[in-house]
């Protein structure tokens, strides 16, 4: 299939539960959708990770657990993922169970990464550099 130039097609749309069992499903999914666009899989496995592990051990912290959405996005030569939750929002948290390094993983292995926080979740906007798509 041949798109014009600077249209986005989408690749993935999960909704996923904000539970543990999903930071291994949301990885699974990227690491499949990097290895198609011919992102660099190790880093996309990483930032997912590390972005929905994040969701599912802070975003909820009053209330009961939500929903964590994973979409990818490919424009041209870059490959767009979100992960949004519909938790509280980032906020300092002293007595987190991590080690605090998920974010700095983040913007060290994706190209561009931006955060969007208020009371109603926080989403997590990170881009990588894509090659051919598999079968072109």
């Amino acid at each position: 299939m041949v798109e014009a130039p600077g249209r986005t097609k989408t690749l993935l749309d999960l909704r996923l539960p904000a539970e543990r069992d999903s930071v291994a499903n949301a990885r699974l999914a990227a690491a499949e959708i990097a290895r198609e666009v011919g992102a660099e899989e190790m880093d996309v496995k990483i930032a997912v990770t590390e972005a929905v592990a994040n969701a599912v051990v802070h975003a909820f912290r009053r209330r009961a657990p939500g929903t964590i959405r994973l979409r990818a996005d490919r424009t041209d030569e870059t490959l767009a993922i979100s992960v949004a939750d519909d938790g509280d929002g980032m906020m300092p948290y002293l007595d987190s169970p991590g080690l605090g390094f998920g974010i700095s993983l983040i913007t060290k292995v994706a190209k561009d990464v931006t955060f969007d926080s208020s009371d109603r979740g926080t989403t997590v906007l990170m881009s990588f550099e894509a090659g051919a798509e598999a079968g072109t």
